[in-house]
């Protein structure tokens, strides 16, 4: 061999591709575990607003919450109302229950001021 080599060799841009090839997959699986976690946040912050919803309906109208219901907020979203009294008649244990569509849920439980 009196001359350099020029060029690539097919085995090398084989191995060239499948490296690639490699490292693409890699790219799309983790856009793909982003896109997840961003929608997975995106329903647990649905479900937290809507519990707080449910509490702050409870504060403007006590009367609301005499007695323990379940209420479809949307999107699939089940809400559950519950009040106790508490051991001090000055105060009521509120707990709101947010189901969501894949199955998780939120609890929000808090002391309120009975009227």
């Amino acid at each position: 061999m009196t001359g350099a080599r020029r060029g690539m060799t097919l085995l090398e841009a084989l191995i060239a591709l499948v490296i690639l090839g490699t490292v693409a997959v890699g790219m799309l699986e983790v856009l793909a575990g982003a896109a997840r976690v961003a929608t997975n946040a995106e329903q647990w912050s649905a479900a937290v607003a809507y519990a707080e919803e449910g509490m702050e309906t409870l504060k403007l109208d006590p009367v609301a919450g005499s007695a323990a219901r379940v209420e479809s907020v949307g999107q699939g979203f089940t809400r559950r109302l519950e009040v106790r009294p508490w051991s001090d008649p000055a105060f009521r244990l509120v707990t709101i229950d947010v189901t969501l569509p894949g199955g998780g849920h939120h609890t929000l439980t808090r002391l309120q001021a009975a009227r």
